[in-house]
Order: C-alpha cells, then sequence, then structure tokens
C-alpha cells in the first residue's frame, strides 16, 4: 500500500510541475513577442509558441492537476479509511457518487487501489490469497536473508515471514 502511495504522490508531482512549466510559458511568451517584434523574428515566433501554449494549456493542465489531487483523496479514503460503498467516499469527500465511482474506476485501472473488487457500485475485499512466489536459490529475494526448508517442500524465510514453493 506505501508503493501506491509514493506512485501517487509521485504522479501528482509530475502533473504539478508541468503545470508551473505552462504557466511560466505563457508568462514569458508574452514578453518574448515583445522583444522579438524589434530584435529578432526567431524570438518573437518562439514567444508566440509559448504564448499560445501557455494560454490554452494552462487551465487544461491545473484542471489536470486538480482532478489528480481529487483521485489522491479518493484512493486514501478506500485504503486508508477503508471506505467501500460509492455513498460514504462521495459523502466524505462531498463530491457526486458518480464522480466517486469514476474515480475508484480510474484507482484501480492504474492500480492505486488495490485488494479490492469493484462491482460499479461498491468495492469487495479480494479474499484471494496473493500467489506464492518461485524462487531459484534458497535466499529470499524479499529481505535476502537464507530460507528455512518448510515440510510441505516449500521455503519460509525466518526475517520476513515469507513463503515460497519449491521450483
Amino acid at each position: 500500500m506505501e508503493k501506491k502511495k509514493i506512485d501517487i504522490n509521485k504522479d501528482i508531482r509530475k502533473k504539478m510541475i508541468w503545470a508551473i512549466i505552462i504557466s511560466c510559458m505563457f508568462v514569458v511568451g508574452i514578453p518574448l513577442i515583445i522583444v522579438g517584434a524589434i530584435h529578432n523574428m526567431a524570438v518573437m515566433g518562439i514567444g508566440i509558441a509559448m504564448t499560445v501554449i501557455g494560454f490554452y494549456g494552462t487551465p487544461l493542465i491545473w484542471i489536470s492537476y486538480g482532478n489528480m489531487r481529487t483521485l489522491k483523496h479518493v484512493v486514501d479514503a478506500v485504503m486508508d479509511d477503508h471506505l467501500t460503498s460509492m455513498s460514504e467516499i462521495a459523502s466524505q469527500l462531498q463530491i457526486r457518487e458518480r464522480q466517486a465511482r469514476d474515480y475508484v474506476a480510474t484507482g484501480i485501472k492504474k492500480k492505486y487501489i488495490t485488494g479490492y473488487i469493484f462491482d460499479g457500485a461498491n468495492l469487495k475485499s479480494n479474499q484471494k490469497e496473493e500467489p506464492k512466489k518461485k524462487i531459484v536459490k534458497n535466499i529470499c529475494p524479499n529481505c535476502g536473508a537464507i530460507l528455512e526448508v518448510k515440510e510441505n517442500g516449500g521455503y519460509h524465510c525466518p526475517y520476513c515471514n515469507s513463503t515460497f514453493e519449491k521450483e
């Protein structure tokens, strides 16, 4: 679960950086048009391009950033607060149930929300056991400790408590 938070925070940070860059392009592009008109047509062309990208891109990227922040709140509500119905999520976050459903579907699609099955209205805990990893050596791939052989022929790590099937 911690890795998922890192992934979504990383994606939010990328969106914010792009939003700031595109916003600055708009602000810097206007003076470049003026300076370029006086001194150099190439600078003016760059200024025009930056202004157009900034003018049209700034609102779009900031809206996308805001949606990503809302998605993070929905993911936190599911993964940390264990809210499973769309009405609970919508009520907690002050959004519409349809929006909550869309954000949950997006969170599952991007693998920010794991361990749940989504039927379109509610989330249900996925009770299926995660398949055991197969190993090649007698060394734990998680922590590097030497594995103990289990009675059924598999392996067990005494340090991180992982179990593995014998290959």
